[in-house]
Formats: structure tokens, sequence, C-alpha cells
């Protein structure tokens, strides 16, 4: 059991971007309950890193590089950390769907409209535990008396989405903190390859590898050059991932079981699903836009390497796919 409280890690880390908003271009507003909210669609490059930081609750580093493809200079992101079962699991992954709705008169019918729905990710999973199946899976408990969380959206919660979060939580809504921007900014593109480890580290979740054996995790991705529009931006930023995301991740796990656990690693990368092979929008149309009748295995990283540290054996699965970023970035 760990005692660390990633709500206030990632608290302190919202701080630091409130307190220097304008070299962050951080929009900061102060809800009416109390509750914070940062619009971060126009953020920096350090904003956006800090953005991927926090979704990570202040248990991961994010930090940026460089990358040519076939004499296409971009940027990458590098993150690691050595909590992956909590920085991952536990909250960057996006598994809270959080939804608003209200009646409203239609044709002399009261019916419900949708005002607010987005995925939420950040340490405030940990509080609210709605995925309730994943997190008997995880040793943690986090008692913060506060909880952030992220939404990959443009459009900003209001004081009773922040009450839902607060709620969920069992904190004070004025305890709460949202950080928000679209998929197509620059934010969006960092943060998403900043899931480049929990990518990886969901796809063992999926296809049983024992986490508990993970010790440390470390990826790699380019930055999906900034799209027109968030459905666009969608395809680009899920292709950093399974076309040019790199992992490595050290395990410890007796001589016995190491075959085993190996041929596992060999079915985890992107290349491994039958819907591997195009950019993720052409993929998207052949199955009519209806996201889950994609093969979920297509969602993990290009490569794995793993190492196990009670051997000092390694074993790398997967390829990067160059043709692929190319055609789905633009790149001419």
């Amino acid at each position: 059991m760990h005692h660390v409280k990633i709500n206030e890690l990632a608290r302190d880390i919202v701080h630091e971007i409130i307190n220097k908003k304008e070299i962050y271009k951080a929009e900061v507003h102060k809800l009416e309950n109390g509750a914070t909210v940062l619009d971060m669609k126009d953020a920096s490059w350090e904003g956006g890193r800090l953005v991927g930081e926090i979704c990570m609750g202040g248990l991961g580093k994010v930090s940026f590089s460089n990358c040519d493809i076939e004499g296409h200079y971009l940027p990458v992101v590098n993150v690691y950390t050595s909590y992956p079962i909590i920085s991952c699991m536990a909250s960057q992954l996006a598994g809270w769907n959080v939804k608003l709705k209200k009646e409203v008169e239609k044709d002399g019918e009261i019916k419900k409209k949708k005002v607010f729905e987005s995925l939420g990710s950040g340490p405030a999973r940990a509080k609210s535990k709605v995925e309730k199946k994943l997190f008997e899976e995880i040793d943690y408990e986090d008692d913060s008396n506060c909880a952030v969380i992220v939404f990959e959206t443009a459009k900003l919660p209001n004081e009773e989405v922040m009450e839902i979060v607060a709620d969920k939580c069992g904190v004070d809504a004025g305890e709460t903190y949202a950080v928000c921007a679209p998929t197509a900014c620059l934010t969006g593109s960092i943060q998403v390859a900043a899931r480049i480890v929990e990518t990886g580290i969901h796809k063992f979740h999926e296809i049983d590898f024992p986490l508990d054996i993970i010790l440390d995790g470390f990826g790699t991705t380019t930055v999906a050059p900034i799209a027109k529009d968030d459905f666009a931006a969608m395809g680009r930023t899920n292709d950093s991932l399974i076309a040019g995301g790199f992992t490595y991740y050290t395990i410890k796990v007796d001589k016995e079981e190491e075959e085993e656990i190996f041929d596992l690693v060999k079915k985890a990368p992107a290349n491994t699903s039958p819907s591997y092979g195009q950019p993720f929008m052409k993929v998207f149309k052949e199955v009519d836009y209806k996201f889950y009748d994609i093969d979920p295995g297509l969602f993990a990283p290009a490569i794995y390497t793993v190492t196990n540290v009670k051997t000092g054996h390694s074993i790398k699965a997967g390829f990067k796919n160059d043709e692929l970023l190319k055609e789905s970035y633009g790149l001419r």
C-alpha cells in the first residue's frame, strides 16, 4: 500500500500554473461554488508539459526532445515514472466518463439534454473509484482532501459538473480542480503523447500481463502536428502512440516464469492487432466511425522493450512505422 497523495501532488502543479498563468498561457476561472477550472487550450509548451504531469498525479515526469522522420524534424516527449501502476492506471488512464444532463421541454415533452460530457483522467479517478473493477485490482488509496481532474475538451465544466466531481470524490467543491484542453491544440498533442507509458501498461492489462511485476516505465513518442479540428487530431495523436511510440519497462520475475512473461510481451505491440496497418482515421472510417468496433488491441505502443532485473534478460517486440506517421501527419 502506498501512502503518497497524488491529488495533493497534482494540486501543487496546478498551483504552479495558476501562480504563473501568464508564463504558461493559462486562463484560470474560479466558479461560484469555489471550484477552479484551468483552460489550457492556448497553453505554452511548458504549460502542456505540466498538464501531462498532472495527468500522472505528479508521479511521472515529461520532457521534450526531437526526432527525424525521413528528413522531417519533429518534437517528441520523453515520459518516465517509478510508480507505473499508480501514475498510469490509477491516475492517467482516461476512464471516468463525466456527464451532465438537464431536463428541457421540446415539442411539449420533457426530455433530457446532454449539456456536458468528457472522459476524465488524472488523480481524481483514484478518489472517485468509479471504475470499480479496475480499482479493486489496484492496491492504492488516496486520502487527499482535494480532487484534480483533466478533461480533453474545449467546453469548460460548470458548477454542476464540478459538484458531480466533488460528490464522487468525497471532497468540498472548493477543493476541486479541472484542467481542460481540446485534442486539436498544442496541449492536446503533448498530453496524449505523454500517455505512451500508460498506453503500454493498459495493453498489458488487457492481455492479462501481471502488472504487479512492473517496476519502472519509460516512453518516447512524437508530439503530433496540430490538426485542423478535434476529429482529425484524434487520428494523429493515436497514430503517434500506435506507429511511433517506444516503451521500456523493467520487471522483476523469477527465471522460471520469464519465458511465459516474455511471450506475453510479444502479444502487446499495436502491430499484433488485425486493425493495424493504416492511419487511425482510415481504420475509424472503415467501421463507420463506431469507435468500439475497432479492435481494442490496436491501442498500444509501436514498440516494447522489457528487461527482467532478476535475470538481466531483455526482450523487444514491435516496430516503428514511419510511413504510417508521414501519411497521418500529412508530411510532404
